[in-house]
């Protein structure tokens, strides 16, 4: 570590401890910076079953943040069964003032001894180019690997995104189109309170753990506001038959979580949904259209199918994982391919 760090620069943990509009300044003013690194993210996370939020920042000699990241701890179950399930995500972090690999090499060492965190591994979520950060990464001993996402440009004229469309996916569109379904904002605490089951179908037709209804309301109701939540619905005849949770942020649509009933497949309301988000976010100039992950390149993922029909870049930013136990980690693994055959 260079001595220099050390010395000019110190880290603050706790949300109670940094200060909240210097954070959130530095997240929107950073080239990198997403909606995962921001106080908002990890507010809709605190007090939520399953879900522990933590954050550091870097700040230097003259009390200014020169880094944050964001740690969202999940755990599937409670109690002491619980801590062996217990994992960190940070997703488009660490995030460091010019992106200099000695700052997030510090974050990073610091973030392993910190006490507070106590998981069986640690995720790091690439959402941009790492450059010398990856440095950093290999320095802590993390291990690399490919994970593609899908980014689709809004600056393009609707006929251009409309031809980028697969014919079939096209087709679908148009079915929805004449067969009257519609898609607009949920606007209404009752509106999405109505969406959580949707997904609940959808994650267990998937066998995937879906988190707490109040972790969806407590984004509704802390972020519907400010804009940077939105939550869209496609309808046939009144009825709710799908929906896609947006996070708006910093010029960039997010796509968080999606998904429709199973008894309206034949309407195509996920085909109609994303298009037409699209045609809104161009509508309010928003740039861009992060359809998120697409799984590993080499490894057939029909999410990924399914979203490349829209077209877009695939683009490979990967991810970094780093077991803390490297046993119990092996040992989750396994566990969880079981949980997925018994359910």
């Amino acid at each position: 570590m260079n001595p220099k760090i050390n010395n000019k620069y110190h880290i603050i943990s706790g949300y109670d401890n940094i200060d909240r509009k210097q954070w959130a300044a530095f997240v929107e003013g950073h080239s990198n910076g997403t909606i995962f690194q921001t106080p908002e993210y990890y507010e809709i996370h605190n007090n939520i079953p399953g879900f522990q939020p933590y954050v550091l920042a870097i700040c230097d000699n003259t009390k200014q943040i020169t880094g944050v990241m964001v740690i969202i701890i999940h755990q599937v179950y409670n109690g002491m069964i619980g801590r062996f399930t217990a994992r960190a995500i940070i997703a488009g972090g660490p995030l460091v003032k010019d992106n200099d690999a000695e700052l997030a090499r510090f974050m990073l060492k610091e973030y392993l001894v910190d006490k507070k965190v106590r998981v069986i591994y640690s995720q790091f979520r690439n959402l941009f180019e790492l450059g010398d950060i990856k440095k950093a990464f290999e320095a802590i001993g993390a291990k690399y690997e490919d994970h593609l996402n899908i980014l689709i440009d809004l600056t393009k004229s609707e006929d251009d995104l409309w031809k980028d469309v697969k014919s079939r996916k096209r087709n679908n569109i148009r079915q929805a189109q004449r067969k009257g379904l519609l898609v607009r904002r949920l606007t209404t605490p009752k509106e999405a309170e109505a969406a959580y089951p949707i997904l609940e179908e959808v994650y267990k037709r998937a066998k995937l753990p879906l988190a707490d209804k109040s972790l969806f309301m407590n984004a509704f109701n802390q972020m519907y506001s400010n804009g940077m939540l939105r939550i869209y619905g496609t309808f046939f005849q009144n009825e709710l038959a799908g929906i896609m949770y947006i996070f708006s942020y910093n010029g960039r649509f997010y796509d968080w979580y999606a998904g429709s009933l199973k008894q309206y497949y034949h309407f195509n309301p996920n085909d109609i949904l994303p298009w037409e988000i699209f045609k809104i976010a161009q509508s309010e100039k928003v740039p861009l259209f992060d359809f998120g992950g697409a799984g590993k390149p080499d490894v057939p993922y029909g999410v990924r199918n399914y979203k490349i029909q829209f077209g877009g870049e695939l683009v490979n930013y990967g991810r970094y994982e780093l077991p803390h136990n490297r046993v119990v980690f092996f040992i989750m693994r396994i566990a969880f391919k079981a949980w997925q055959f018994l359910h």
